[in-house]
């Protein structure tokens, strides 16, 4: 009886190069196919030397049990917009993508567009922050570039079109915090006096009066005030999304919340009430302020309109968020602790709001502090 010998399969990773034509191809096995044929992997290559590089980076990624990207497969142009149309766009709100493609379009594909996607370093990329810098972007722009590129890197890993993430691999470069501006009750009693008659008097003295972002101010529907009770429903914002101005759902659950109407707030939305009786706008949205034309608030119109107000009032320029920051410091200073001040703003963490505002109940202990010790006679340096 004749004994013939099984041939022995290859091991898994195992390579090979051989020439075809002008290239060179190195050729590495990649297991096995349901049909219980080998698979391969090829990479056609200019040079013998480029062959052999590109076998060893094959076995070493086999033997670390990652998977072997497409060697010919996307440059970082051709990568981007696939992640863009088929990850972004249908995964996350319009808004996010757009701010990724502005990112893709007018940071990234001018530098890097052109190179192949896994054969982007750690250096190159940082080359593109420091030539993005020179071009004038801000480090907070630098910073959206980088968590753009790093998250399309971390689906190229996912799908096999890239092994590593060159960008986990660079440092950001480090964020000035801008200081904010904050009223006194002095400036927003100036600022109130030079708002008489302007269109955007009452959405400013309720922005003031509850702490809200101006896109939940502009998004707020009459659906959600309760007259009798004296409370409203933060539950949507106005956001322009291209040429639109579209009211949208606010992200989490922390940011939807009921706040008492009172004062300032309560006088702005009866004033509004009153004005949309007379107007009768069709308000298709059902929102409780509207622009002169009886349309949606645009924030550049209402940040426009606040600007001529300060300048009027011969205070600091600045925009509608910075009267949230006075809310929230006037909140503060009358006793709220924080974490009722994050539930009136709609923090999702009351560490954002210990960062953005600990120095004014810094200043406020302390003056409780002083006033305890004149109780017992004792003077503070």
């Amino acid at each position: 009886m004749i004994t013939v010998a099984k041939q022995r399969r290859r091991e898994k990773g195992s390579g090979s190069i051989y020439k075809r034509g002008s290239v060179y191809v190195a050729q590495v096995q990649d297991g096995w196919k349901e049909n219980g044929k080998p698979r391969y992997r090829q990479v056609r290559c200019k040079s013998q030397a480029e062959a052999v590089q590109a076998l060893r980076e094959f076995t070493s990624l086999l033997v670390q049990g990652k998977t072997i990207p497409n060697r010919q497969g996307h440059t970082v142009s051709s990568w981007l917009d696939l992640w863009l149309e088929e990850h972004i766009k249908v995964n996350r709100e319009v808004k996010t993508f757009e701010f990724y493609r502005l990112m893709v379009e007018k940071r990234i594909k001018p530098y890097l567009g052109r190179m192949e996607l896994q054969r982007v370093t750690p250096m190159d990329v940082t080359r593109l922050f420091k030539a993005i810098e020179q071009d004038g972007a801000t480090a907070n722009t630098i910073h959206a570039v980088r968590r753009t590129l790093r998250a399309a890197y971390g689906v190229a890993i996912k799908y096999g079109e890239a092994h590593e993430n060159p960008v986990s691999k660079t440092f950001a470069p480090k964020v000035r915090r801008e200081k904010k501006v904050f009223f006194t009750a002095e400036q927003v009693q100036q600022l109130l006096l030079a708002l008489e008659g302007s269109p955007v008097e009452s959405l400013v003295r309720f922005t003031l009066a509850t702490g809200l972002r101006i896109g939940e101010v502009t998004g707020l529907t009459w659906d959600s005030v309760d007259l009798n009770q004296k409370s409203i429903l933060v539950h949507s914002q106005l956001q322009r999304v291209g040429t639109k101005l579209i009211l949208k759902p606010l992200k989490t659950e922390k940011s939807i919340r009921t706040m008492p109407l009172v004062g300032h707030s309560l006088e702005a939305v009866l004033k509004e009430r009153n004005r949309l009786e007379v107007e009768r706008y069709e308000n298709d949205l059902n929102l409780v302020f509207l622009n002169p034309w009886g349309r949606p608030f645009d924030p550049k119109y209402v940040n426009d309109r606040l600007h001529e107000a300060l300048e009027r009032a011969q205070l600091p320029r600045t925009g509608m968020h910075s009267l949230r920051h006075s809310a929230a410091t006037f909140m503060l200073m009358a006793g709220l602790n924080l974490h009722q001040v994050s539930r009136f703003l709609g923090h999702s963490q009351i560490a954002l709001t210990s960062n953005l505002y600990g120095h004014v109940l810094d200043s406020a202990m302390r003056e409780s502090a002083e006033k305890l010790q004149e109780s017992y006679g004792v003077v503070t340096i």
